[in-house]
């Protein structure tokens, strides 16, 4: 399996993923889950298994820059760019069937079960994480070090100032503001 994914585990743009929350954990995880249920999938359905494993590591590149139906197009795109064959392309976009098109060869069979079952995996991994303390504590580092988390506002201290700023008001212990 390994020689199917080698070139890709190196690329910059999958290292990157070490430092991207996905699931509530590293998104690299996620992908490397993916990679081996793909693998044992693929044998199991006799599908391409280097086909399966490419499209595994590759599915949820830059899958920010769309939406949950539409990210899979956007990370077949950059397969694409990096010259991937059209198989492992069509698998990627199929991804998140239900929600999104439907697969078209086994192959993107594979990559849909191996991401539903990679994703309840990442779920595990973050409930056994809360049992031991991990999971918040590796919560905290991705989002210092994910661009997408360290750009935007502290959504819940926001929301936290906002409600005990209305508790206050409520209970006349400080002035409104003007304009409220």
């Amino acid at each position: 399996m390994e020689q199917h994914i080698a070139d890709l585990l190196a690329h910059p743009k999958v290292l990157e993923t070490r430092g991207h929350m996905h699931h509530r954990i590293a998104k690299h995880d996620h992908l490397l889950r993916s990679v081996r249920y793909s693998s044992r999938f693929a044998r199991l359905l006799r599908a391409d298994e280097r086909v399966c494993v490419r499209a595994a590591v590759i599915h949820d590149i830059d899958s920010r820059l769309g939406t949950l139906t539409t990210h899979g197009a956007v990370a077949a795109a950059w397969a694409a760019g990096q010259g991937e064959p059209h198989e492992v392309c069509a698998a990627i976009v199929s991804h998140m069937y239900p929600l999104g098109p439907a697969p078209t060869s086994r192959e993107g069979w594979v990559l849909v079960l191996a991401d539903k079952a990679a994703s309840l995996g990442d779920f595990t991994q973050y409930l056994r994480g809360l049992i031991d303390g991990t999971s918040q504590a590796n919560r905290r580092r991705l989002q210092q070090s994910d661009p997408f988390y360290r750009s935007r506002p502290r959504r819940r201290v926001q929301l936290r100032q906002r409600l005990l700023g209305n508790l206050l008001l409520r209970r006349r212990l400080i002035r409104p503001r003007a304009g409220r």
